[in-house]
């Protein structure tokens, strides 16, 4: 079974890409604390050779303290509404309030290079596409890797992610990210929008993108956050990704990691395994937030 079939509700669309010379775009950041690394990421958006119009931050603190401190920043503050955190809530909100024709979607915890939001935007435009995104480079590559994603190569996974993303608004507005989709929203936003608009979006992978998430990286992991978007994928997006080959994979690997002693590797592969089977007779639920 490939990737899940077009529902109903996803109508046809034959809108023109967007074009323009230089991007016109609002930075939309989640953020529930003022950290320094948030100040470093404002800073760092304003250092572009093509800066936002305007930086909105969607502020899900409750604290009108902290609301004072992100408008220090010279920040928009836009309140995430009353509620449970999520993350497809967070964005639709701060894509509305955006009035830039684009809207670029950044973690709080994402440092991109001055030059990579314009050279991005020219390069996607170069090739009648309307959407950038940027990710850290795969562990052994050297240098950058750019290409297009769309349909044929789009597997679940690997569609326009939401740590650093430049979309028009509008589509945003007109389709928003679904709120039941937990931890995989934008891997079903992009299955949509390849299927529903036939073309693809610019992909970039560089070193010049730095993911500093103290509670998930290369040396500190969420074993939740694995688990959620696992399953959120293999049910949301892409089926193929619970069938039994997969589930045996995954016990597999948990063997392998007890072998190799590494205890907490080995519990999330069989908790994942578990997860993934059951999944293919209940629809799972969790929450958006997983830190």
């Amino acid at each position: 079974m490939g990737l899940t079939e077009k529902p109903a509700s996803f109508p046809p669309v034959t809108a023109e890409p967007i074009k323009m010379e230089r991007p016109r775009y609002g930075a939309v950041i989640r953020a529930y604390q003022c950290t320094p690394l948030l100040e470093e990421v404002v800073k760092g958006l304003r250092a572009q050779t093509a800066p936002p119009e305007h930086i909105l931050i969607v502020d899900s603190s409750g604290s009108a303290e902290t609301a004072a401190e992100f408008e220090n920043l010279g920040a928009i503050v836009v309140p995430y509404p009353e509620g449970d955190f999520n993350y497809s809530r967070a964005i639709n909100v701060g894509a509305v309030a955006n009035p830039s024709p684009l809207t670029l979607i950044i973690s709080s915890h994402v440092l991109l290079g001055a030059e990579l939001i314009e050279r991005g935007w020219c390069d996607a435009q170069a090739r009648g596409l309307e959407i950038v995104y940027w990710l850290p480079p795969n562990p052994g590559q050297v240098g950058d890797l750019s290409y297009v994603l769309d349909r044929k190569n789009f597997d679940g996974r690997n569609g326009i992610s939401n740590t650093a993303a430049l979309i028009p608004t509008q589509r945003i507005i007109d389709r928003p990210y679904r709120e039941e989709v937990f931890s995989a929203e934008d891997q079903e936003w992009s299955r949509y929008y390849y299927k529903a608009f036939g073309r693809g979006s610019w992909r970039v992978e560089t070193p010049e993108m730095r993911y500093l998430n103290p509670n998930h990286g290369e040396d500190v992991w969420s074993h939740e956050k694995l688990l959620n978007e696992e399953l959120a994928i293999g049910h949301f997006v892409n089926r193929r990704l619970i069938m039994p080959d997969r589930i045996i994979a995954r016990i597999l690997r948990g063997v392998l990691a007890t072998v190799r002693r590494r205890p907490e590797r080995a519990k999330m592969h069989f908790g994942m395994a578990r997860a993934l089977f059951i999944a293919n007779f209940k629809q799972p639920a969790a929450q958006s937030r997983y830190f």
